[in-house]
């Protein structure tokens, strides 16, 4: 298995539309697992059955929230942390600030050792595959040289109607 990629033509300084542009890689899913898919293969490595095992991942799901809710950094060993993180707008002094300045709260996830070994680039495998919205231009300069990586080499633009 490799993680697919797909490189997309963006500025090297987002927001400034006269900064010289760069293909980078960005990476592409390959399908979506569900928590009863991930149950099933867990209960045939354990001796515990799928229904045990999604109630078990229920069970902790329940408990993140309630921890995270309450300010708690939860900690799964060598899987990771998640924490609460919080976006506000800014006041000139510490008295005008009050909690209505927070505008929104989201879940940070700081990878354990399992994890960063799993996504250190060198234990994984790439492909580079089209993006869905993506037109492959060899020449950024001269947007009527495309290329289609399915065609034959016929220099032909793909009829995007087909």
């Amino acid at each position: 298995m490799s993680v697919k990629y797909s490189l997309a033509l963006m500025s090297t300084k987002p927001g400034d539309d006269t900064a010289k542009k760069m293909y980078y890689a960005k990476a592409q899913a390959d399908g979506v697992v569900t928590m009863d898919e991930m149950a099933e293969e867990i209960s045939y490595a354990t001796s515990l059955t799928d229904g045990d095992v999604l109630n078990v991942l229920r069970a902790l799901i329940r408990q993140m929230k309630v921890q995270l809710a309450a300010g708690k950094i939860v900690k799964m060993e060598n899987f990771g942390t998640f924490q609460i993180q919080v976006c506000s707008t800014g006041t000139e002094t510490k008295k005008e600030f009050t909690a209505n300045n927070i505008t929104a709260a989201h879940i940070q996830f700081r990878p354990g050792k399992m994890v960063k070994v799993a996504t250190r680039s060198e234990a994984l495998s790439f492909t580079k595959v089209t993006g869905k919205k993506e037109i492959i231009v060899d020449d950024p300069t001269n947007p009527s040289e495309l290329s289609n990586p399915d065609d034959s080499g016929s220099g032909e633009a793909p009829d995007p109607a087909a």
